[in-house]
Order: structure tokens, then C-alpha cells, then sequence
């Protein structure tokens, strides 16, 4: 069961541009906290927290929003965080709030296990979903699904399908998506020029469609 990872924050007002930055100089990141039939709620929170939080847990999973003023924390999932695309800095995130008798949709990561396993035997992990959907009740969400491929040996692959989930939690993703496969040093080479030459036809390609 995933537990909720603590977050403090404040109300904020919404503001003009000039207030944005002065958020950003006070290393504050704006955010918005909505659920069904409720008004949204513009909040802040402190940047150097949700380094912090999303470093040693990931922003997956729940989260516990302390909001100043506030009796009872509000438990939500995050549903989008925006991101500056060169210095990947947080400066937007959407909460929205959860239900704890409804089940909901969320994502959560793979984790593989054994890899070093599969390395003695002289092949090769080739890794596929690395994040798979699912739908439970918000007390069930697991933190991660771990995959072990210690025991598989060339030839081997495991799709989601094979995937052990806790009781109570269904797959959403496609069951016949590969999560990962044990090739020959081989095989994998043989993948890697192919994938390698497909990319460059591709721009090949669109290089000649801008000409």
C-alpha cells in the first residue's frame, strides 16, 4: 500500500504576472487543488520540500497536503506537473483530490529486479515498460511493481501479463506489452543497428520532405 508522502502549502491568490515571480524569487511553486464536484483551490509549496519529496520518493503515488489554516490534510495525486524543458524546474503542478472509498486510475512505475543475475549468465536485459496503469481503491495503490528476471534466462521475456500485482489492484496496460526481454550479446547488437538505421531513414526522410 502506498503511503501518503507529507507536502505542506499555502492558499494562494490569483494574482498578476509580477506575483508569479515574486512566488518564483521566494522559491515557491504554484499549484492548483481540484476534485469532482469542488471548486479548485489555488495553493503554493515550497520548492526546496518538493525537491526533496519527489527525490526520495518520485511523484507518483499519494500525497498528504498540510494546507495552512486548514483542520485535516487533503489527500490527492498529482495529474500534471509542468516543467521549464532545459533546466527540467517544477514551476506548475495539478493536484487532484481522492476519494478514499472510490476506486481511481494512476500510474506506477516498474521496477527490475535480478539484473545481475541476467549479467553472469553473459546476456542481455533489454528493458520495455517501465510504467504500467492501473485502478484501485486509493488505500491499495502500490508504490512500485518489481519484476525479477534473476531466473530467466536467454530466449526469456516477461509482459505484463506476468506482472505480480497486490490483491485488489487491476492492470489497465496492455497485458501483452513487453516489460522486459533476455537476449544474446547477439541478438541484442543486431537490434541496436536496426533500431539505429531506422532512425536515421527517418530523418533521411524528413529531411527531404523540408527540401
Amino acid at each position: 500500500m502506498a503511503l501518503a508522502q507529507t507536502l505542506n502549502c499555502k492558499k494562494r491568490e490569483l494574482k498578476t504576472k509580477g506575483h508569479r515571480n515574486e512566488l518564483k524569487r521566494n522559491e515557491w511553486v504554484p499549484a492548483v487543488l481540484y476534485g469532482k464536484g469542488q471548486p479548485s483551490v489555488p495553493i503554493t509549496l515550497g520548492q526546496r520540500e518538493l525537491i526533496r519529496v519527489f527525490n526520495q520518493y518520485g511523484s507518483r503515488g499519494l500525497f498528504s497536503l498540510n494546507i495552512e489554516d486548514e483542520k485535516e490534510p487533503v489527500i490527492a495525486l498529482i495529474r500534471e506537473i509542468q516543467k521549464k524543458p532545459v533546466s527540467g524546474d517544477v514551476v506548475h503542478i495539478d493536484f487532484l483530490t481522492v476519494d478514499m472509498t472510490e476506486k481511481l486510475t494512476s500510474t506506477v512505475s516498474v521496477y527490475i529486479l535480478g539484473d545481475e543475475e541476467v549479467i553472469k549468465k553473459g546476456a542481455v536485459l533489454q528493458s520495455g515498460a517501465k510504467e504500467v496503469e492501473v485502478s484501485c481503491l486509493p488505500a491499495d495503490l502500490p508504490d512500485y511493481i518489481s519484476c525479477d528476471v534473476s531466473n530467466l534466462n536467454i530466449g526469456d521475456k516477461v509482459t505484463v501479463a506476468d506482472l505480480e500485482v497486490p490483491e485488489g489492484v487491476e492492470l489497465l496496460t496492455d497485458p501483452e506489452s513487453q516489460v522486459a526481454a533476455i537476449l544474446a550479446p547477439a541478438k541484442a547488437e543486431e537490434e541496436e543497428t536496426e533500431e539505429g538505421e531506422e532512425a536515421t531513414e527517418e530523418d533521411a526522410a524528413e529531411e527531404n520532405n523540408e527540401e
